[in-house]
């Protein structure tokens, strides 16, 4: 039966890489907040974590990442997300690992964002009502070890977008909807190379079929998203943990042939972590993003006791209007 299963994942792999086809631009792309960094740990990091994902942020960013976890995970974040564009954003994910042994590991991610609430006025600037907008993923994933330096992972996810009450958009837009819902489906590895400490990561995210908000409206592709991520421990000893970290994320939507656009929307991640007797933890990133204007330095950090982390992340840097940022974040392995 473990065969089987390594056998079916090998061919979804498969399957999925002949059917992919790869385009450009971000921002044209629906559900967009599935491209939001979650965890404090890799925001701290500027979001470079494919080539690590030994945590259950691993169900995010790489599920092959899960098959070489050992022990369950459970890890909680929130973030004040954006203040300065809206007061009322947040973003949170839950996350769960758990290996079982001689089968593998499944794992799962709960992600939820939201605008706060929101006043709808009609054509005369009459107020309609006040509603809550939000976008909610649910994913599960499931990762083995095809040799013991590789894993591979899949994963599939349930996508809900809340833009406002039908009656609301029909009394303002003229038209029928207000939410969308679509799946997708993941496919990922993290290969442990004959070089000590160096990994290699890579996934392949959101690949399924576009999202609709109103019955008469165009389809919104999903953002389809490639990662690739190299981890490098440089020390990994009980008393000095130090790991380097680099990412390219590129959101895959309609090519524009023009290779510098494509390069300029194409998001470039580095980072460094050091751990003191796995106690202390300080991070320091740089990520950017040229055609988003998010370009800086980010930081952060953590306090470990035993098997309890949390960590903090900052980002309100990479951004050219005043905001605050923060992700906070609980960790528990058992």
């Amino acid at each position: 039966m473990k065969g089987l299963i390594k056998i079916t994942i090998v061919l979804i792999f498969i399957i999925t890489l002949s059917t992919l086809q790869l385009h450009g631009f971000a921002s044209e792309a629906g559900a967009i907040f599935l491209t939001i960094y979650p965890g404090a740990r890799p925001n701290g990091m500027g979001g470079a974590f494919v080539g690590l994902a030994d945590d259950a942020l691993s169900t995010f960013y790489n599920q092959g990442g899960m098959a070489f976890i050992e022990s369950r995970n459970f890890y909680l974040m929130h973030a004040n997300w954006l203040p300065g564009l809206y007061p009322g954003m947040y973003y949170d994910i839950v996350s769960y690992v758990n290996p079982i042994k001689g089968w593998g590991t499944i794992g799962g991610n709960i992600i939820y964002l939201t605008t706060g609430e929101t006043e709808a006025r009609d054509d005369q600037g009459n107020p309609v009502g006040t509603f809550r907008t939000f976008d909610v993923a649910f994913s599960l994933g499931y990762a083995t070890k095809m040799s013991p330096f590789l894993g591979l992972g899949v994963g599939a996810k349930f996508i809900y977008s809340y833009l406002a009450p039908p009656e609301i958009v029909e009394k303002v837009l003229h038209m029928r909807g207000g939410t969308g819902i679509s799946w997708a489906v993941d496919i990922s590895a993290l290969y442990h190379t004959p070089i000590r400490g160096l990994n290699l990561g890579a996934s392949l995210q959101n690949i399924g079929p576009s999202i609709q908000y109103a019955q008469s409206g165009n389809k919104d592709p999903l953002p389809r998203t490639l990662r690739l991520g190299i981890a490098y421990k440089l020390f990994d000893t009980e008393t000095n943990k130090l790991n380097f970290l680099a990412d390219i994320t590129k959101v895959v939507v309609n090519w524009s042939g023009d290779l510098k656009k494509e390069n300029e929307d194409t998001w470039k991640s580095i980072g460094m972590e050091y751990t003191y007797f796995n106690l202390l933890t300080g991070r320091i990133g740089y990520f950017r993003d040229s055609s988003g204007k998010r370009i800086g330095f980010t930081y952060g950090g953590g306090v470990q006791f035993k098997n309890l982390i949390f960590d903090i992340g900052v980002d309100d840097k990479l951004y050219e209007f005043p905001t605050s940022n923060y992700r906070f974040s609980i960790s528990y392995s058992f």
